[in-house]
């Protein structure tokens, strides 16, 4: 079993609570004794695994990472302080980055304004400064 849980780890980190799931499919249990031991070793670590999650999924905004760290097992109050640490693109920044993806120039069209609040909506920015910035960028070309 331990030598199971190397190769995985070798692959990719795991939340404690992922790589218990994980055990418990193969094996049926994870020993607590393999889980301390892996932990004082720290080849798992939940706070490596929160920090790693934010910086490669950074776009999808904090509400949502809030959510998929979550889902993966990283108690609220970790997930919470890593994501504090984390640097986010300003609402002006995903804005243009939004638009440039998509192709987008001002003045938008009713239906691609909705569009894009509903988009940063989703990454977790504020409804009314999200307002105010497309209504600047209706102004500013």
């Amino acid at each position: 079993m331990y030598g199971y849980a190397l190769k995985l780890l070798r692959s990719r980190d795991y939340s404690v609570s992922q790589f218990c799931q994980k055990l418990e499919k193969k094996f049926g249990s994870a020993p607590q004794e393999l889980i301390e031991q892996l932990l004082k070793k720290n080849f798992l670590n939940d706070r490596r695994f929160a920090e790693n999650h934010a910086a490669r999924r950074r776009d999808r905004g904090r509400a949502v990472l809030l959510e998929e760290l979550s889902a993966r097992g990283i108690a609220p109050e970790l997930a919470a302080e890593v994501l504090a640490k984390t640097d986010w693109p300003s609402l002006r920044e995903a804005v243009a980055a939004t638009m440039d993806g998509w192709k987008l120039s001002p003045p938008l069209q009713s239906r691609d304004a909705a569009r894009l609040f509903r988009a940063l909506q989703r990454l977790g920015y504020d409804e009314d400064a999200i307002r105010e910035e497309i209504e600047l960028q209706q102004v500013r070309e």
